[in-house]
């Protein structure tokens, strides 16, 4: 009654069993019990909003199940599951303010993307506590740094946070339909952009959707300089990540030395394609650009420097009682909390839970070439930053080992016809966690759904469920150690 793919496994849609709504709904819930991972619940296609797919995420076994429902077009309704299985409650919310599904008896519907209104013109009503000594913090969506909007309602008593609302959608640019309706040229640049922080992470997963549906077969050598770019990214964001929780507690020293560091990663990527942000590296088979002597030397020297500086920096700041005094028992979220609400990439592992798509769904040169798993139990900011210098430093050995043994042969394979009636899911490990990307295919070959998710969607969630019962002014460390998108969200 499901149907069972590999990451990046092209499937023929009319391999999926569409079930009625009560057998669908027992399949979701036998899926769940048995401890998948919700990644998507869609329509099959925008024009058919009747016909919907869960998705959901294997780890031990790897793979990537789908289960199919078919509704009545009057009455598009199903029993919620988020009341036992947390991790659903914001898909459902998606698939309700997006096709007008109304998950009955849902513990908390929200708006996703639209700011007041939830089933379709419903006024939505911010949570709120009552009390005399009870007060509300209002913040944003605009905000005095230059940074991406959102708005953040916090119900304190005193300094004591007892509920953070976070209400996104300010940056909404309806990227799926973009893509839609946009041709093939104009894809990848709008993939680059759909969060400019992770633009290998997500142009990574755009590619690997198209080849896959037109059945490409990438040169090793393509596979390894992607991943590559892919850990640069990595570091340079992680780089930056620590430079933002070092300046949260006015520790300047070490905050100003992470930025000049990152700066010489980003200038990494600079050297291999002429874009600090990776821009136009990627190509539909490969990438456009080689690792030729110059620029290997040019990358090596600026990440040996990264690798003996870092170790000093890392030692200076995570040797400091003011920080860790900080740092250790701030916003927590323990690893059955992680677990339930769905967590994913750094933020699930900092709280103890093994989630790394490069290791549970490998792909890419990643099938050859592994990363370990390191996780951290204690779910708090010294979690989610002592994680990002641990990655930094294996994201480092990966590269080098890379660049020592890289193998010959063309960078860029010739695609085939995109298959018609089919589907592919993507599963593409982004600095910040995992990004799924799927597509669907019509008769014509036309791609006719378009389904995105940014490892934000999963992990706003938790940065409200940190903030409970800590002072409202650790908002802003708590806030830099998730270091979540508004775009990536918001779409």
């Amino acid at each position: 009654m499901s149907l069972q793919l590999q990451n990046n496994q092209r499937f023929d849609v009319s391999s999926i069993q569409f079930l009625a709504v009560g057998d669908f709904q027992k399949k979701v819930r036998d899926a769940l019990s048995n401890g998948y991972r919700m990644i998507a619940l869609t329509p099959i296609e925008n024009n058919s909003p009747d016909k919907i797919i869960a998705v959901f995420a294997d780890n031990i076994s790897s793979s990537i199940h789908i289960i199919g429902g078919k509704f009545d077009k009057s009455k598009l309704e199903f029993e919620s599951f988020a009341n036992e299985f947390p991790q659903t409650n914001y898909f459902e919310c998606e698939l309700s303010e997006n096709n007008g599904y109304v998950p009955l008896n849902h513990p908390w519907l929200r708006p996703v993307r639209n700011q007041n209104v939830i089933l379709g013109n419903k006024p939505y009503q911010f949570y709120k506590l009552e009390g005399e000594e009870v007060h509300e913090v209002a913040v944003g969506p605009i905000h005095a740094g230059v940074i991406e909007p959102g708005h953040f309602r916090f119900q304190c008593h005193g300094e004591l946070v007892y509920n953070l609302e976070i209400n996104l959608g300010y940056q909404h640019r309806s990227v799926e339909k973009l893509i839609l309706e946009a041709n093939p040229n104009q894809r990848i640049i709008l993939s680059e952009s759909i969060a400019g922080d992770t633009t290998v992470g997500h142009t990574f997963a755009h590619c690997s959707v198209v080849e896959s549906l037109s059945q490409a077969q990438l040169s090793l050598r393509a596979e390894v300089i992607r991943t590559i770019a892919s850990e640069i990214e990595r570091i340079a964001m992680h780089l930056s990540g620590l430079g933002g929780v070092a300046n949260d507690v006015g520790f300047a020293l070490p905050s100003a030395s992470y930025g000049r560091l990152r700066t010489l990663a980003i200038n990494s990527l600079l050297a291999l394609c002429g874009s600090r942000f990776a821009r136009g590296l990627f190509v539909y088979g490969g990438v456009r650009f080689d690792l030729n002597d110059e620029i290997l030397n040019v990358i090596k020297k600026n990440l040996e420097v990264i690798k003996n500086d870092v170790t000093e920096i890392n030692n200076y700041l995570f040797n400091s009682i003011g920080v860790l005094t900080r740092f250790e028992d701030t916003g927590t979220v323990s690893k059955n909390l992680a677990q339930n609400i769905g967590l994913v990439g750094l933020a699930a592992r900092s709280s103890g839970l093994e989630e790394d798509v490069r290791i549970s769904f490998p792909y890419s040169a990643y099938r050859y070439n592994p990363v370990s798993m390191i996780t951290l139990s204690s779910g708090d900011v010294f979690a989610r930053a002592r994680l990002r210098a641990l990655e930094i430093d294996e994201s480092l050995r990966f590269i080098f080992d890379q660049l020592d043994n890289l193998p010959s042969g063309e960078i860029k394979s010739q695609l085939g016809e995109i298959k018609n009636n089919s589907g592919v899911i993507s599963i593409i490990e982004g600095w910040r966690g995992e990004i799924v990307h799927i597509a669907i295919t019509d008769a014509s070959g036309n791609i006719v759904q378009y389904k995105i998710k940014d490892p934000s969607f999963n992990n706003w969630y938790g940065l409200s469920l940190a903030l409970r019962k800590t002072a409202i002014s650790d908002f802003p460390l708590c806030n830099k150690s998730f270091d979540l998108s508004y775009a990536g969200h918001d779409l």
